[in-house]
């Protein structure tokens, strides 16, 4: 990936797109004019841009059929994992490919759901996008079924983010013919009832590579300073994309007393409440939106979902420890002194929450996900 004061570029089958990382507005300019550029509401990238993504982007790019511009009724695609993976922020990028304005002229509608929406106002601002006014519809189900016949007609990139229910998905099946639907889910399940297993995507932590890279675009010093602790870091955060944005926020904060710098580097590197203490100050949907939310709270959006026994269960896979905490069926149904079904019944749970994913004939958690576990079974005293 390449960078200028305001563009990253993505390579796709040998092609190099632009990523444009300004206002929308930039990111819409063109012979399409003033109107299409409001109807282009895909949020920024981060400043730092997007590492490591050629992969999983190319594979959206395919699985959307985005090289056939004469394609039609193309499903919806959808995009899984745990929290803080960068599901979000690929499907920004994804909104953003320098292509998009001309592929999809009449515009990308984005919405973001979070545990709780409010349906109706979420497609009102769809309605307002495209110039129509929702208002008189009698309830979301008329919205939809407006909004569908408004689409038929048009070629629109739809991005439905962080969708935690089903039925909450349903209200943005929209699209017309020409249009194209991107998901984004922690939960298997959901990805799965809107796209099916097939047109799934499972988003994984980022290679050692780009990792340190991300780490090094945000605070070059700690990197410079000390590359081998700084590629323990990113491998004690286990690659995953928000620790390592907000790692490297923190430590770019402290780059001019680079001894607190250092130290700042252990502490996260050694001590668990550090990494689960990192903030994010953008807030979250479904925690506190206008104030810093901490990763341990983000991680514990899908655990606090599980009921008080699969909650304990779920603390309990700490005692595997290990970098990579992984583990057999068996060891687990000894542990939560259960049957193998039962224990299979409960993983299957875990894994349809984006906590636990399986790795050949073993099942792995995050290692900040095994954080958590572990300050859940300190304070449960299990």
């Amino acid at each position: 990936m390449s960078d200028s004061s305001n563009q990253y570029s993505i390579t796709i089958h040998g092609t190099v797109y632009g990523l444009a990382i300004g206002d929308q507005a930039s990111v819409a300019m063109g012979p399409m004019g003033t109107r299409a550029a409001l109807s282009f509401m895909t949020p920024p990238l981060p400043p730092q841009g997007i590492f490591g993504r050629d992969d999983a982007l190319t594979k959206i790019y395919d699985a959307l059929a985005l090289n056939d511009d004469q394609a039609s009724n193309v499903p919806p695609f959808a995009l899984r994992g745990m929290g803080g993976i960068g599901k979000t922020t690929l499907a920004k990028a994804l909104g953003r490919l320098g292509f998009i304005p001309q592929f999809f002229p009449d515009g990308v509608l984005w919405t973001e759901l979070g545990p709780n929406p409010t349906i109706r106002i979420l497609l009102d601002s769809w309605g307002k996008a495209l110039g129509v006014d929702l208002l008189p519809e009698r309830d979301e189900s008329a919205c939809r079924d407006r909004l569908r016949a408004i689409l038929y007609h048009r070629r629109v990139l739809l991005i439905v983010d962080d969708i935690w229910q089903t039925a909450h998905g349903n209200y943005f099946l929209v699209a017309g013919p020409r249009c194209r639907t991107l998901f984004t889910t922690r939960d298997l399940a959901v990805a799965q009832d809107l796209a099916t297993r097939e047109r799934t995507l499972l988003v994984d932590v980022l290679s050692p590579e780009a990792s340190l890279a991300l780490l090094h675009k945000l605070a070059p010093h700690a990197v410079a300073a000390d590359e081998q602790s700084a590629t323990r870091l990113c491998e004690r955060l286990e690659f995953l994309p928000l620790a390592l944005t907000l790692a490297g926020r923190l430590l770019a904060n402290e780059s001019d007393i680079p001894s607190r710098m250092q130290r700042l580097v252990s502490e996260l590197i050694e001590r668990r409440a550090a990494r689960l203490n990192l903030l994010q100050a953008e807030g979250r949907l479904g925690l506190r939106e206008d104030e810093p939310v901490s990763l341990e709270a983000i991680l514990g959006m899908s655990v606090e979902r599980l009921d008080k026994t699969d909650q304990e269960r779920f603390a309990m896979l700490a005692v595997f420890g290990g970098e990579p905490l992984t583990w057999e069926i068996n060891a687990t149904a000894a542990v939560w002194e259960s049957s193998v079904e039962e224990a299979e019944a409960t993983i299957a749970r875990f894994i349809q929450r984006g906590l636990v994913e399986r790795r050949g004939d073993r099942y792995w958690m995050h290692a900040l996900l095994a954080d958590y576990a572990t300050e859940m079974m300190e304070k449960m005293g299990l």
